[in-house]
């Protein structure tokens, strides 16, 4: 957010789902989302946010997301196999396939 209002810059905010949705598929913390947007949104309101949801690999939504973008900022969670790793598998994913620079950010545990 302090990136795009220094440059001036719309915020697209992408979610990723996997599509079909797997039984177990649980989105990291649903319950954050409102306080962190109103929080955010309280402190950066002169940085226009789009926000969508889209159905797919997220490598795939995040790479085509990233298509003409300035930055790229992904979280990393460190859920999966690799979670001992200091990136996840889709941070690795990106950092070989994103058409734009790329931030990872770890989420605080």
């Amino acid at each position: 957010m302090a990136e795009a209002r220094l440059r001036g810059a719309r915020l697209r905010a992408v979610q990723a789902t996997a599509y079909p949705h797997p039984s177990h598929f649980a989105p990291a913390g649903p319950e954050e989302s409102p306080a962190l947007k109103q929080m955010l949104g309280e402190q950066y309101p002169d940085v226009a946010v789009v926000e969508e949801t889209v159905h797919g690999h997220p490598v795939d939504v995040l790479r085509q997301a990233a298509s003409g973008a300035d930055l790229l900022v992904v979280g990393s969670h460190g859920r999966s196999m690799f979670a001992g790793m200091v990136l996840g598998s889709v941070s690795q994913e990106l950092l070989h396939q994103s058409p734009c620079p790329l931030a990872v950010v770890r989420s605080a545990r």
